[in-house]
C-alpha cells in the first residue's frame, strides 16, 4: 500500500489524527455523583429505552468523523493507482512518455568509455522495452532533440511488442549534432505539446542532459520565466511526473580552436594572415602545444603554443601567399559585361595537432569535433572595381578616371574597368566590389534602384562629381531629398578657378581608417593639399555622427565637408566634393592620393569574404544576378548532399510596399537557413551559359560550445529545480518509478472528504434536534 504513496509520512499522520474525535470525546465526559432518588426510576426505565438508539447515533458521527481525518491523510499522502489497477478501472487511461534528448555538441564527450548521446539511447532503449509487454498498451512515446525541437524524432507512437522494432531503429539513427543545446527554445516547443488537454492522458517528461553550466546559467539572463530552468519547473507542474536525466560524468577539460579568421584583404599576389584562436577551455596549463594549418592539399604548416594556461586564449597566424593565375573561375569569356564573380575557393583547416600529443595530454581534450575550425577564403585576382567616367578625354591626365586607373598595377590588388556613363545602364552590377561615379549626376530611375539594392546587399558606391555636374540633377537622383544614396546635398562650385587661391584639407580627430595609414606616417601631409575648386553641400548638422560622418573637411569659411560616408544597409556610400581628376586640386599628384584611395577601397571592402564564414544555425546567402544566372541555386552539404532553392528580389530600401523589389528586379539573393553541420558548403549558380560556378562557405561551430564545465550543487540548489523536478542518473530510470505514478486520484478524494463533512453536519443536526 506503501508503494501506491507518493507522500506515505501524511498518510501516517492522518491515521494518528483518526484518534482526535475519540480523545475529545473522552475529554468531554462528565462524571457524576450517583444520588439515588424514587422518583429517578421512571427516567431510567424511559432512558434506557433510547439508549441503544443514541449510541447508534454517535457511533456513526464517531465513525464519520475518523472517516474525514483518514480522508484528510491520505489526501496530502496523494495516493495513485498502478497500472494494473488503473488498466482494470479505466481501460483507456493512456500515458504519453515526452522524451527530450540534449544532442549538442557535447553530447559527443564520453562518459563511461560512451559518448553522452549514447548514453541517453541505451537508457532510453531499456526504459521502452519495459513498457512493451503486449500488441496493446496505454504508452506512447514522443522523442524530440534539441537540434530540432519543433520536429519531433517520434511523435505519439505507442509502444507495443509490434512497434518496438521501428522504434529502435529510429532511436538508433540519433546522432549528435553540432549545434548547441538552446533548452528554452526545445522546452517552449514542448509546453506546446501539453496545450490540448486531452481526456485520460497522463504525461510523463524525461529531459535527457549533460548538465553544462553554459546551457542552464545563460549569461545575462538572470533569472526569469525564460531561463530553462523556469520552463522545466512549469512543464514539472503540469506533468505527471518529470525526470532531469543526468547523462555526463564531470569531466571538464577540452581544447578548442575556437576561431579562424584571414587578417587581411583577401586578393591574389598579396601575403594573407590567418587568425587561428585556441583555448584552454580545462584548468591545467598546456605547454607546447602544436597547432596544424593547411589551405587546400597543400603540405601543412605547423605553429607551437608555448604556454597556454586555464581559461585563456592564444592567438597564432599563420601567412600565406596565393599567387593570382589570371583567369576567371569558370571558362565564361572575361570580357563579358556579365561575368561571374572573380575569386578562386581555398579550404582552409587549423587543427591542434593531436598525433604529437601524449596519451596524458589526451586527457586535456574530451571534446575532439571543436579542435579544428574550418576558413572558406574566397582569393580574388583582383578587388573588382567599376570606374563610371561622366567626362571622358582623349587627354589621359585629364580624364576623370585617370588617377584611379594609375592604381591598377601588380600589388595593389585591383582590377578596375572603366565604362562610360551611358554604359552604366547597361553593366552587371553584381561582380563589382566599389563603384566610383566620376562626374556623373544622373542615372535612370531603374539603375538608381538597382544601385540602391546593390549597396544595401555590401556594394560599396564612391561619388565624386566634376565640373560637369549639375546640382539639380545630382540632388534629384542621389540626394532624393535626404532619401537617396547621398549624405549631401550639393549646392553650388565654390573657389578659385585661376588657382591663385587655395584651401586645404583638416582632417576629423575622429581618424578614419582610410586616413590612418597617411596621418600616421605624416600628420601634416594632408593639410598641405592645395584645392582651388569643390562643391559647398548642405546637410543636416544633428545628423553628423549619427546617420552618417565627415571625416575630412576643407578650411575655407565654412568648413565645408571634404568627404562624407554614410551607411546603407551592408553598404556604404562615400562622398567626395571635389572630382577625380586634377582641374581642381593638386591632390591626385599628390604622394597622399594613391595610398589614400587605395586604404579606402580595403577599407569598403574590408567584409570581403566575411559572410564565407557562419555559425552553425547560421544562414548561407549569396546574391544572384538573373542577367546572368539561373534563379534555381543549390548547396552542396559536407557530404555532398544537394538542396535546391530558388533566388529572391532584394528588399527595395525605398519600397512603400513592406520592402519587396520588384518582381522582374534582376538583383537578387538565395538564402539557405538552418545550416546544420560544420564544415565546407558550395553554393552552386548556374550561368545563361558555360559551367557552373562554385562559391564556397564554412560552418563552424558556436565557439563556447567547448566549454564542458557542469552544473554544479551549489547553483542547482534552492529552489532552481522544483520539486516536481527529479534528478537521476540514466542508469537509474526504470520502468516501475513511473509506472504508476500517472493515475493520481486526490480529485476523487477532495469530492469524498466534501461529501463525508456535510453528511456529519446533516447528520448531526438531525439527530440533536429528535433529542
Amino acid at each position: 500500500m506503501l508503494g501506491w504513496l507518493l507522500n506515505p509520512l501524511m498518510l501516517g499522520l492522518g491515521a494518528l489524527a483518526i484518534a482526535s474525535p475519540i480523545i475529545i470525546h473522552l475529554l468531554n465526559r462528565r462524571r457524576f455523583k450517583i444520588v439515588d432518588w424514587a422518583a429517578m426510576d421512571f427516567l431510567i426505565d424511559a432512558e434506557k429505552k433510547n439508549r441503544r438508539r443514541v449510541q447508534i447515533e454517535n457511533f456513526l458521527l464517531l465513525f464519520l468523523r475518523c472517516l474525514a481525518m483518514l480522508l484528510i491523510g491520505l489526501l496530502l499522502a496523494r495516493p495513485f493507482l498502478p497500472t494494473e489497477v488503473a488498466r482494470a478501472i479505466q481501460p483507456d487511461q493512456k500515458f504519453e512518455r515526452i522524451v527530450l534528448i540534449d544532442d549538442s555538441l557535447s553530447s559527443q564527450v564520453l562518459s563511461d568509455d560512451l559518448p553522452a548521446i549514447d548514453v541517453a539511447k541505451n537508457s532510453l532503449v531499456r526504459l521502452i522495452t519495459e513498457f512493451a509487454e503486449s500488441d496493446t498498451t496505454e504508452d506512447w512515446l514522443t522523442v524530440t532533440l534539441t537540434s530540432n525541437p519543433e520536429q519531433p524524432l517520434l511523435a505519439n507512437e505507442p509502444i507495443t511488442i509490434e512497434t518496438m522494432p521501428a522504434l529502435l531503429e529510429t532511436l538508433k539513427k540519433i546522432e549528435s549534432s553540432d549545434k548547441t543545446a538552446d533548452y528554452a527554445k526545445s522546452l517552449t516547443a514542448l509546453r506546446r505539446l501539453f496545450s490540448g488537454d486531452e481526456k485520460n492522458v497522463s504525461r510523463v517528461v524525461y529531459l535527457y542532459s549533460d548538465l553544462r553550466e553554459k546551457d542552464w546559467l545563460l549569461e545575462g539572463a538572470g533569472q526569469n520565466e525564460f531561463t530553462p530552468n523556469r520552463l522545466l519547473n512549469e512543464l514539472a507542474l503540469d506533468a505527471a511526473d518529470c525526470y532531469l536525466i543526468d547523462i555526463a560524468d564531470d569531466k571538464d577539460q577540452n581544447i578548442a580552436i575556437t576561431s579562424l579568421r584571414p587578417l587581411d584583404l583577401q586578393v591574389a599576389n598579396r601575403v594573407i594572415r590567418f587568425a587561428a584562436e585556441v583555448t584552454n577551455f580545462g584548468d591545467s596549463t598546456l605547454d607546447g602545444l602544436r597547432v596544424v594549418f593547411q589551405v587546400n592539399d597543400a603540405p601543412p604548416q605547423y605553429q607551437v603554443v608555448a604556454s597556454l594556461p586555464p581559461s585563456q586564449t592564444r592567438e597564432v597566424v599563420f601567412p600565406y601567399l596565393f599567387a593570382g593565375d589570371g583567369r576567371l573561375e569558370n571558362p565564361l569569356d572575361p570580357d563579358e559585361q556579365a561575368g561571374p564573380p572573380i575569386f578562386r575557393n581555398f579550404r582552409i583547416v587549423a587543427e591542434v595537432d593531436r598525433q604529437s600529443m601524449t596519451p596524458n595530454e589526451l586527457l586535456n581534450d574530451q571534446l575532439q569535433a571543436d579542435s579544428s575550425a574550418f576558413c572558406a577564403a574566397r582569393i580574388y585576382d583582383g578587388i573588382p572595381v567599376l570606374l563610371v567616367d561622366g567626362d571622358p578625354s582623349a587627354v589621359p591626365e585629364r580624364s576623370e578616371t585617370h588617377y584611379l586607373n594609375s592604381l591598377n598595377v601588380l600589388g595593389t590588388g585591383l582590377k578596375t574597368e572603366t565604362v562610360t556613363a551611358t554604359e552604366l545602364e547597361t553593366v552587371s552590377l553584381s561582380k563589382y566590389r566599389v563603384i566610383f561615379l566620376c562626374n556623373v549626376d544622373e542615372a535612370s530611375p531603374d539603375r538608381i534602384r538597382s544601385l540602391k539594392s546593390w549597396v544595401a546587399d555590401g556594394g560599396n558606391l564612391v561619388l565624386m562629381p566634376g565640373n560637369k555636374t549639375r546640382a539639380s540633377t545630382f540632388n534629384e537622383s542621389f540626394f532624393e531629398q535626404g532619401k537617396g544614396l547621398s549624405p549631401l546635398q550639393l549646392e553650388s562650385i565654390a573657389g578659385d578657378p585661376t588657382m591663385a587661391t587655395w584651401v586645404n584639407f583638416e582632417v576629423d580627430s575622429q581618424v578614419h581608417p582610410a586616413l590612418r595609414v597617411v596621418i600616421d606616417s605624416d600628420q601634416t601631409s594632408l593639410s598641405r593639399v592645395d584645392v582651388f575648386s569643390w562643391w559647398t553641400s548642405v546637410f543636416k548638422a544633428e545628423e553628423v555622427g549619427k546617420s552618417f560622418v565627415i571625416p575630412l573637411r576643407l578650411n575655407d569659411d565654412r568648413n565645408s565637408p571634404a568627404m562624407a560616408e554614410r551607411s546603407s544597409g551592408a553598404g556604404r556610400v562615400v562622398v567626395f566634393t571635389i572630382p577625380g581628376d586634377g582641374d581642381w586640386t593638386m591632390w591626385p599628384s599628390s604622394p597622399t592620393y594613391a595610398p589614400v584611395i587605395l586604404d579606402l577601397i580595403d577599407y569598403l571592402v574590408g567584409s570581403i569574404g566575411s559572410n564565407a564564414n557562419v555559425e552553425v544555425g547560421g544562414s548561407v546567402s549569396w546574391p544572384v544576378d538573373l542577367s546572368v544566372y539561373d534563379s534555381r541555386v543549390y548547396l552542396k552539404d559536407p557530404d555532398g548532399e544537394r538542396m535546391e532553392s530558388v533566388a529572391r528580389p532584394i528588399a527595395d530600401p525605398d519600397s512603400k510596399e513592406g520592402g519587396d523589389a520588384a518582381a522582374d528586379e534582376v538583383l537578387c539573393r538565395v538564402q539557405f537557413d538552418g545550416i546544420g553541420r560544420r564544415g565546407f558548403y558550395e553554393v552552386g549558380l548556374k550561368p545563361h551559359s558555360g559551367e557552373t560556378v562554385d562559391v564556397l562557405f564554412a560552418t563552424n561551430v558556436e565557439p563556447s560550445e567547448g566549454q564542458l564545465r557542469r552544473l554544479s550543487e551549489s547553483a542547482a540548489a534552492g529552489d532552481f529545480f522544483n520539486d516536481q523536478v527529479q534528478r537521476i542518473r540514466a542508469e537509474d530510470v526504470k520502468n516501475e518509478i513511473v509506472s504508476g505514478g500517472n493515475t493520481e486520484i486526490w480529485p476523487q478524494l477532495v469530492w469524498l472528504l466534501i461529501f463525508v463533512l456535510a453528511t456529519e453536519q446533516f447528520l448531526g443536526w438531525w439527530f440533536g434536534k429528535k433529542r
